[in-house]
C-alpha cells in the first residue's frame, strides 16, 4: 500500500511539473515581434487557395471578402480539391448569393446595384406583350398556380375562343376622350412595375380615356403605347415629389380630372408625404373615382369598360359631372353659421 501512494505521489508530481514547463515555454513560444504575450488566444483559422497545393504561397487567413464571394463554405475545402472544383464550388455559391439578395431587395435598389436591367430605360422589354398569366402575379401578389386559374376562367367567358388575351378584347366606346375628363394614372418607385404590368394587361380600356399623370408614369405609357394614334393624353406634371401630385390637386379643383389609379407603396417613406396625404384628400373631397391598389384597378377597368360600351354614363358619373362628398354640405353649413357669428359678434 505504501508503494503505491510513494508511486502516486511522484506520477503526480510529475504531471505537474510537465504542465508548467510546457505552459511557460508555450507562452514564450506564441510572442510576437511586439513582444505581446497571446498565448491564451487562438489563431484565426486559414484555408488554403489552390496556389498552395502547386507549393506557390503559404495558407492565407479567412477574410470577410472570401465569405461574401466565394461563400463561408470554402473554409473546409479538401486538399485533394482541383482548381476547376473549387471555382466551380465558388461560382454556385456567389449564384446563391445574388438569388438570396434578390429576395430581400427592392427594385429600386436591384437596378442601382445592377442585378437586375431596368425595364424604364429598355424601350423594347417594356413594349413587348405581356404574359397574360403574370399579369396577377406581377401586379396583385397571386401565386403563379391561383394565377393560371384565375386565367382560365377569364378565358373560358369569352366567346371567341381565339382571344389570347381576355383584358384587351378590342371594343368601340360610345364616348371620345375628349367628351370625358382626364384619368390619371400615378405610382410610387416599387410600384411602377405593376403599373407596367397593370396598363399593358388593360391597355384597350386604358386607351379610350385622356391619360395624365405624373412625370415617370406618363413616360411609361408612352414608352407602351408608342405612337399608337388612338391614345390622347391630358395634360402632363412633374415627378411625385417635385410637385406632381400637388398638380393633380390643381386639375381636380379645376374639374378636368374623372379618375385616378394611384399604385400607393404602403411599405416606404416619401419626402413628399404631405403632397400624397393632399391628393388623397381632395380625390375625396371632389368624390373623384379612385383606386389606391392594383386589385382594385383591376377590377374597376371591367366597370370602365362597361360603362363605355353599354354608354352608361351613370356608372362612371365623376367623368362627366362635377361631384362632392357629402361631406361637403355640412361643412358649407357650419361655416355659414360660424361667418355669421363673425358678423353679429
Amino acid at each position: 500500500t505504501d508503494a503505491l501512494y510513494r508511486n502516486s505521489l511522484f506520477e503526480t508530481k510529475v504531471w505537474y511539473f510537465y504542465t508548467i514547463t510546457m505552459g511557460v515555454f508555450g507562452r514564450k513560444k506564441n510572442k510576437g515581434k511586439n513582444n505581446n504575450d497571446n498565448g491564451d488566444e487562438l489563431p484565426p483559422p486559414i484555408i488554403k487557395s489552390p496556389s498552395v497545393e502547386n507549393g506557390l504561397k503559404s495558407p492565407r487567413r479567412v477574410s470577410l471578402k472570401d465569405v461574401i464571394i466565394n461563400g463561408s463554405s470554402q473554409a473546409g475545402t479538401r486538399p485533394d480539391m482541383g482548381r476547376k472544383q473549387l471555382s466551380a464550388k465558388s461560382s454556385l455559391s456567389s449564384h446563391l448569393t445574388r438569388e438570396s439578395m434578390k429576395q430581400r431587395m427592392s427594385i429600386a435598389t436591384l437596378n442601382l446595384h445592377g442585378l437586375i436591367k431596368d425595364d424604364l430605360d429598355d424601350d423594347s422589354s417594356v413594349a413587348s406583350e405581356v404574359i397574360p398569366s403574370d399579369a396577377f402575379t406581377k401586379t396583385m401578389g397571386v401565386s403563379r398556380h391561383n394565377s393560371t386559374l384565375l386565367m382560365n376562367v377569364a378565358s373560358s367567358s369569352i366567346k371567341n375562343t381565339n382571344v389570347v388575351d381576355p383584358y384587351n378584347v378590342p371594343f368601340e366606346s360610345q364616348y371620345e376622350p375628349s367628351e370625358m375628363r382626364c384619368l390619371a394614372l400615378v405610382a410610387h418607385n416599387h410600384m411602377k412595375p405593376a403599373m407596367k404590368e397593370f396598363v399593358m394587361s388593360h391597355k384597350e380600356v386604358l386607351k379610350k380615356f385622356r391619360l395624365t399623370g405624373t412625370n415617370t408614369t406618363i413616360t411609361l405609357l408612352k414608352s407602351i403605347f408608342g405612337d399608337d394614334p388612338e391614345v390622347c393624353y391630358g395634360p402632363s406634371f412633374q415627378s411625385g415629389p417635385l410637385g406632381g401630385d400637388a398638380e393633380l390637386c390643381a386639375l381636380a379643383c379645376l374639374e378636368d380630372l374623372g379618375g385616378c389609379f394611384f399604385f400607393m407603396d404602403p411599405l416606404s417613406a416619401h419626402p413628399h408625404q404631405a403632397d400624397i396625404d393632399c391628393l388623397v384628400r381632395l380625390l375625396n373631397v371632389h368624390n373623384i373615382l379612385t383606386c389606391i391598389n392594383p386589385c382594385t384597378a383591376h377590377a374597376m377597368s371591367f366597370v370602365l369598360k362597361s360603362a363605355l360600351e353599354d354608354g352608361r354614363l351613370d356608372q362612371i358619373p365623376s367623368f362627366f359631372y362635377t361631384l362632392k362628398s357629402p361631406g361637403v354640405a355640412v361643412y358649407k353649413a357650419e361655416q355659414k353659421q360660424a361667418l355669421e357669428a363673425a358678423k353679429h359678434s
